[in-house]
This record gives C-alpha cells, structure tokens and sequence, in this order.
C-alpha cells in the first residue's frame, strides 16, 4: 500500500477494517509523522517539517 499525506509518501503493510486504513509506528516514522492526541492530528516533525528524515545508525 502507498500512504500519502502531504508532501510525504512510503510504501509499506498496513491493515484495512471495512473503511478504516489502520497504520502503525513504523508507517509514522517512515513520513517523519508525529501524533497530537490533545488535537487528534498528525503533524509532521517540527524538526523537519518540509520532508521526512530519516536517521540510520550504522553499529
């Protein structure tokens, strides 16, 4: 499944309940999403709030 929101977009799983698409962390990560319960949004990182980063730690 391709999840668009905004400007951001990925490719991953994500689970389909009659017309509800239910995504996980891993999906909000991949955007560079976060979660404002107190508003019940998704906000992109203000951090990074033209594109989504991703930051990979090599060990």
């Amino acid at each position: 499944m391709i999840v668009t929101w905004e400007n951001r977009e990925t490719l991953d799983k994500a689970l389909v309940v009659g017309n509800e698409v239910l995504i996980g962390q891993v999906i909000l990560e991949k955007l560079d999403l976060l979660v404002d319960c107190k508003n019940q949004l998704l906000i992109p990182n203000p951090a990074h709030p033209d594109y989504p980063v991703a930051m990979i730690k090599i060990a």
